[in-house]
Formats: structure tokens, C-alpha cells, sequence
């Protein structure tokens, strides 16, 4: 498929002032590939307020020679009982196993952060890195809203308001719901990441979370909303599981699995049903949007957003 411009309709006053989470719907922008892949993510409770950037607080800078080098994710989480003291406030970290090149999730291992976070960190990054005490790894699934509000206005509207409201309603039995910093993709708010699978999610509200949490219905009815997989590597492969979840559905998210690309060819591996299946398809860019800054009319955008094209899928 050629790429392809995407013209404003007359129903959007190109010069009024949008906000860029409210033009992402209008215009029905599909998130998919705006997941990020990353080896790891580390979770540390710490209360509001955020700077702009989580990297600027202290926290974030006496760990940072830590996660640096692997290319862990640092993600901020509000402390479910702001009365905590910080010795005691819990610090989570979902690792992709060592050397393992299909993805079948992230190992979850948690501990307080005790009298040095650096100390506890370190202590959870040593656990990850020995592939064999799987009875050292911790019960859970974090779900993480963004709800960073000093980063953008989207998130600090749409994302908190979502996160107060899980809170309000309770997580079921072995989930925790956490407002958390910059997940990326604010146009797209509010956003959610699913820890330990790695599946990221756009334009997010409470039914689909637990759409999401409870895998409710087909996988087809909740496609628009999938930003994709953080366990694989690349745009393309991303936007390529999404056309084999529409086939396969849920149970997908459960195979160990790997994407490539070779030019245009992308081509995704899973271990499903006992054998090794590969699909593989087209992967080019398709329409382009313009990605106008939020409370910004869209004719002033200088960004564009371009969605990704899946065409000719066969199954090997």
C-alpha cells in the first residue's frame, strides 16, 4: 500500500484548538506499533508531584548507572498507601528472561525499598539475571495508567481520572492498578500497560481494562485499541501480531514468540499449539496524519503520524 495523506474533514475546524488525545480519535488513528520494546521495566513507588521528565528526580538518578546499561524501562508509580513510609514502599521489576530470543512475558520480582533503593535494586537485577529460581519470582499483574499530567495535558486529564477510578472500584484478586509516569503515545490517552505480558493499550477506559484484564469476547473488538507488544522488537513486527491476534485471538498473548523484518517483509514466529507456526506479511507505512501539539489547531502541526499497512499475511 502507498502512503497515503490524510485530509482534515470539513466537520473539524482545522484552526480550532484540539486537544491531541480528542484529534487521535476523531481522525480513528490506529496506536498499533507505538508500544516501545524494552528488556525490562522497574517500578519504584514515589509520590506526586513528578517533574516533567521522571529521570530528573533523585530517585531516578541513584539508580540510573544500574539501568542504564541493561535498557530497563524506569517507571514511577503512585504508592497505593500514600501513609507509607519510604523504607517500606514496594519496588517491582519485570525482566525479560536472559538469553531467551521468543517472548512469552517478563519475570515479576518485588521488595521494599528498605534503608538504600539502590541496594534494593540491585538485589532484584541479581535475581533476574539467574534464569533458574523461578520460586524467587513474585504473584501479580501490574497494570500501569499513565497519568503523568506535568508531561502532558492528556494524560494528566483522561489517564489520572481513569486511574482514580480503578482505584475507587478495586482490582480483582492478584492485580495491582498504578497511575504511573510518561508511558509515551499521550495522543492516545489514556494508555495502559499490562504487566508481566507487555501488552500496551490506547484510548483506555474502564470496560476495556477489564476487557483486557478477563480477555472477554474476541480479540477483534478491542484491535483498535492495541498499541502492542513491548517483548517484540520493532514497529512492524507489532503491527503484524495484530493482524494474527484478529485470526488467532487471545491465546496468542500466551505463545512464546519473535518478530523479524527483512526490507518489507516482516514475519512473526510463535510456538502455538505444539509446533512452531511463522506468519508472515507486508508491513509498509499507510496513512499519514498530521500529529498537531495538544490544545493546538491540527493546521499548525508541524509533526506528522504515520499508521502501518499489513497486507498479503500467508502462515508458514
Amino acid at each position: 500500500m502507498t502512503n497515503t495523506t490524510w485530509t482534515i474533514p470539513p466537520e473539524l475546524d482545522p484552526d480550532a484548538k484540539i486537544r491531541c488525545s480528542d484529534f487521535s480519535r476523531v481522525a480513528s488513528l490506529s496506536p498499533v506499533g507505538t508500544s516501545g520494546t524494552y528488556p525490562g521495566f522497574l517500578l519504584i513507588e514515589l509520590p506526586l508531584p513528578w517533574p516533567h521528565d521522571i529521570g530528573e528526580t533523585p530517585e531516578a538518578a541513584s539508580i540510573a548507572p544500574l539501568l542504564g546499561p541493561l535498557g530497563y524501562r524506569l517507571q514511577a508509580i503512585v504508592p497505593a498507601n500514600p501513609d507509607t513510609p519510604a523504607q517500606e514502599r514496594r519496588v517491582i521489576l519485570h525482566a525479560r528472561p536472559r538469553g531467551e530470543s521468543y517472548f512469552a512475558g517478563y519475570r515479576r520480582f518485588e521488595r521494599p525499598v528498605g534503608a538504600s533503593l539502590p541496594d534494593a535494586v540491585a538485589d532484584l537485577l541479581a535475581l533476574a539475571a539467574d534464569p533458574a529460581p523461578s520460586h524467587l519470582e513474585t504473584d501479580g499483574i501490574d497494570v500501569l495508567v499513565c497519568g503523568h499530567g506535568r508531561r502532558d495535558a492528556c494524560c494528566g486529564r483522561l489517564g489520572a481520572g481513569l486511574a482514580t477510578r480503578l482505584a475507587a472500584a478495586g482490582a480483582p484478586d492478584g492485580v495491582n492498578y498504578w497511575r504511573t509516569s510518561h508511558l509515551g503515545g499521550h495522543r492516545f490517552a489514556s494508555t495502559f500497560l499490562v504487566l508481566p505480558e507487555g501488552t500496551a493499550w490506547a484510548y483506555g477506559d474502564e470496560d476495556l481494562v477489564e476487557t483486557v484484564l478477563r480477555r472477554k469476547g474476541e480479540f477483534a473488538d478491542v484491535a483498535g485499541n492495541y498499541r502492542g507488544c513491548c517483548g517484540l522488537k520493532g514497529p512492524q513486527a507489532q503491527a503484524l501480531e495484530l493482524e494474527v491476534l484478529r485470526q488467532v485471538g487471545w491465546s496468542l498473548l500466551d505463545s512464546p514468540r519473535t518478530g523479524s523484518l527483512n526490507d518489507s517483509r516482516a514475519e512473526l514466529s510463535c510456538v502455538y499449539d505444539g509446533e512452531t507456526v511463522t506468519w508472515s506479511a507486508d508491513v509498509r507505512p499507510g496513512r499519514s496524519l498530521p500529529s498537531p501539539d495538544c490544545q493546538s489547531p491540527p493546521a499548525s502541526a508541524t509533526k506528522s503520524q504515520t499508521e502501518w499497512a499489513v497486507s498479503a499475511i500467508s502462515r508458514g
